[in-house]
């Protein structure tokens, strides 16, 4: 439920301009590699699936599913 009202509202924000696409195909990204684990998918799998849905490529999916942003850090 918290992942599709998120989706849902960053659908919003990308329709009104608000937020960047790239950050909802982000937080798609997160959330079905998370349904995927859960799933029983390996996490190698999961990634190289998800890089062929996006069409990018496996090293930016583990970007996006590894690196944090600068204000979850502090830093």
């Amino acid at each position: 439920m918290k992942d599709e009202l998120q989706i849902d509202l960053l659908e919003v924000f990308v329709k009104h301009k608000v937020v960047p696409l790239t950050v909802l195909r982000n937080e798609k990204i997160k959330v079905e590699y998370r349904k995927m684990k859960e799933e029983g998918i390996k996490p190698k799998e999961a990634r190289a699936l998800l890089a062929e849905k996006y069409f990018t490529s496996e090293k930016n999916i583990e970007t996006i599913l590894y690196s944090r942003k600068e204000e979850e850090t502090g830093e």
